[in-house]
């Protein structure tokens, strides 16, 4: 797997057995059952994970949210590239997450979060169903995270489309497409912006039956047919079908 890259996902939840069983449910995920981080797997494969909600993000009352991770070489050196950005933050500074992993968390100038992870590689089911097939950036403004970006990591936007809001390739070094970029509108995205995942499933409109079904919501769909949706826990992520891929 190429560096600067995302590489994998994970959920901070209030309630971890109620989220097993609603992704479970959803995409057909199964877990180890770890309490502190539970892997979740499509067959032999990890997909995703979730874990409980730091006590830091319930003082501030953060609702249950995806995180996304980059790959990186040199996690020191690429968070003091971070601080060097105005507006960026070390949410969290290095640290080990386990024997071969260290990890920070950043949020770039937009207030967008994600992670930094430098270790092996990461090996997990992709390009089936339950699993994730793109990771999109919703923004205010691109050109307030553009230099950031390829700052920290080479990656450069080139934009695909105007309408209904303007849209962004996010391009490797390499030439491969790592994420997309889109303007959304704060009666859309909120007021904050963010990394999210989206999901594949079968059908659009069986998954909006099965979140609601669950106790989640379904806020907008998008005109490539991706829906924007949130658990019932308040965790939002997109979903998408595989035909309109």
């Amino acid at each position: 797997m190429t560096r600067e890259n995302f590489v994998w996902n994970d959920l901070s939840t209030f309630e971890i057995d109620t989220a097993r069983r609603d992704y479970a449910s959803l995409f057909g995920w199964s877990f180890d059952g770890n309490g502190t981080y539970d892997f979740a797997s499509l067959g032999s494969a990890h997909c995703a994970a979730i874990f409980p909600m730091p006590q830091r993000f319930i003082d501030i009352k953060m609702p249950s949210f995806w995180m996304s991770y980059v790959h990186v070489d040199d996690l020191d050196r690429t968070v003091a590239d971070a601080r060097k950005h105005e507006g960026a933050i070390v949410e969290l500074a290095p640290y080990q997450f386990d024997e071969t992993a260290r990890i920070a968390l950043i949020r770039d100038p937009s207030g967008a979060g994600f992670t930094l992870y430098e270790g092996p590689g990461i090996e997990r089911a992709a390009g089936r169903l339950g699993t994730v097939s793109r990771i999109y950036h919703h923004s205010q403004d691109v050109r307030v995270i553009e230099p950031f970006y390829r700052d920290l990591f080479g990656w450069s936007f080139r934009e695909q489309s105007p309408a209904p809001w303007p849209v962004f390739d996010i391009v490797h070094a390499d030439g491969t497409l790592v994420a997309k970029a889109e303007e959304v509108p704060t009666e859309i995205r909120g007021k904050f912006c963010y990394w999210m995942p989206c999901f594949v499933t079968a059908s659009t409109a069986d998954a909006t039956e099965k979140i609601e079904s669950l106790g989640g919501k379904v806020f907008f769909e998008f005109a490539d047919g991706r829906l924007l949706v949130a658990d019932r826990q308040g965790a939002h992520f997109l979903i998408k079908a595989v035909a309109r891929q």
